[in-house]
């Protein structure tokens, strides 16, 4: 059997790694891995681009590494904490800091801080809650009525605003929900999919007839981390050493600046048109690229596929690492960072104060921010150069924290159209795929467009991906 997979990134990446496992398990001990995959399955990773990783991407700043792309995953999500205990890297995993771990929102004006498990619309304590100045009273109250509003009863694919307006009131959508749900998904408020985003409010909702009443009789909102780790974790060195480590496992089988134009299925294979008029076959297509790249490729084959995967939707973003010296400060950040709410006149959507976040992650000394811009509607700030975003960070940084300090240096990474948007309609443009993929054998479609956007569901899409192939020719499916 012969295993292509379409795609770099870290879904891929799993993928391949999950099948050059299987592979050199069916051969001699003494047999090398590209021997192996020669020999018993002919496994191939294409990525168009000069290096294996995607998104999860290093750089260095003044010697200290920062991450280009996410800086941290989940652990209550163990498909990536699983992987890299597999790849002997658990001891290089890093919690976030156990005592400052406030978070603000920078609203009408000033910093707010979020009272202990806001942030999910949920607060683990009343009287915190009631003495934050982050709303009104009237609009703390109308947050607590949402006891009191009745399940929505038709069947209905909410926008997160809509379901948090219903609910909860709308200065709770402006103040809590955009800030933090735009901020993960970089996506408007107004567009995402309750259903294709957090489904558990609407099943809390169901069950219990509210959220306040459901979240309190689980006794929490969410999975707890286990093994002494927290909720979300980054590695030594940043986030990219994780593709870093599958990338030199599978390195026998992947090639780089290897595009592929076109794919068709002749004679039951499926055949691999690549730009340097290369052509290669195979019986199983992982396509672990983002849904647009993966819908030009069966523009051909399968143009009803193609067209629906256009419908899927991305937002542009950017990342400005700024690094500075702790002791000029005049003022030293405080918590994890802080979100910005949408009618603030700044650019910054969102600042994660790393060396406070992830301890260890600068040196001593040095203070490391991490700046975010961009998002669905957010866009405008992307037009500048890359200098001019970094002098635009550096100036918010200092209009909203007081700093007193210019940057010694600063990192500057762009993701055009590389946010997958889970936006109303999501379901059923994935019901869709799953109903007319099974009629191209051996297809499997993967990586963060379809069913969770984060590190660690990437790699269950992968090794999902992984183990239907090792099965033999699968039905096509999205997984």
């Amino acid at each position: 059997m012969r295993v292509l997979i379409v795609g770099g990134g870290i879904a891929g990446l799993s993928a391949a790694y999950d099948l050059q496992k299987a592979v050199l398990a069916r051969r001699p001990c003494c047999a090398s891995a590209a021997s192996a995959a020669r020999e018993v399955l002919e496994l191939s990773l294409l990525e168009a681009s000069g290096r294996l990783g995607g998104k999860l991407l290093g750089d260095t700043l003044g010697g200290v590494p920062v991450d280009a792309g996410p800086d941290s995953f989940l652990s209550t999500r163990p498909a990536a904490v699983e992987l890299l205990t597999e790849l002997g890297l658990r001891k290089k995993i890093l919690t976030t800091e156990r005592t400052r771990r406030d978070v603000f929102v920078y609203s009408r004006g000033r910093l707010r801080k979020y009272p202990d498990g806001l942030m999910m619309l949920m607060p683990a304590k009343v009287l915190p809650f009631l003495a934050s100045d982050l709303l009104s009273l009237p609009e703390k109250l109308r947050m607590g009525l949402e006891a009191f509003v009745p399940p929505l009863k038709e069947e209905k694919d909410e926008s997160l605003a809509e379901f948090g307006r219903r609910r909860f009131g709308e200065a709770a959508v402006r103040t809590i929900l955009e800030p933090v749900f735009a901020g993960i998904y970089a996506g408007d408020v107004e567009a995402l999919s309750l259903n294709s985003t957090f489904p558990q409010f609407r099943e809390l909702e169901q069950r219990y007839g509210s959220i306040l009443r459901g979240v309190y009789a689980r006794k929490g909102p969410a999975a707890k981390p286990s093994g002494g780790l927290t909720m979300f974790v980054t590695l030594e060195g940043g986030v990219a050493s994780f593709p870093e480590a599958l990338a030199e496992r599978v390195r026998p089988c992947a090639r780089l600046n290897a595009r592929v134009k076109t794919l068709r299925r002749e004679g039951g294979r499926w055949r691999a048109e690549l730009a340097s008029e290369e052509t290669l076959e195979a019986d199983v297509v992982v396509l672990a690229a983002p849904a647009d790249a993966s819908a030009a490729l069966l523009e051909h084959e399968a143009p009803a596929v193609a067209s629906l995967l256009r419908r899927f939707e991305f937002s542009s973003t950017a990342a400005v690492n700024l690094l500075y010296e702790t002791s000029a400060l005049r003022r030293r950040p405080e918590g994890f960072g802080f979100l910005v709410q949408r009618r603030e006149e700044v650019s910054l959507t969102a600042a994660t104060f790393t060396s406070n976040k992830f301890p260890g992650r600068a040196p001593e000394g040095k203070t490391l921010i991490r700046c975010y811009f961009g998002g669905k509607g957010r866009e405008a700030p992307l037009d500048m150069d890359d200098e001019g975003l970094a002098r635009a960070a550096a100036g918010d940084l200092e209009r909203i924290l007081g700093l007193g300090a210019r940057p010694l240096g600063a990192s500057v990474h762009r993701w055009p159209k590389a946010n997958a948007l889970y936006n109303v309609g999501h379901a059923a443009r994935l019901a869709g795929l799953e109903a007319a993929l099974p009629a191209f054998p051996g297809l499997l479609l993967c990586g963060g467009c379809y069913r969770g956007i984060g590190i660690p569901e990437c790699v269950r899409s992968g090794r999902e991906a992984a183990r239907r192939a090792l099965q033999g020719v699968p039905p096509g499916a999205v997984v």
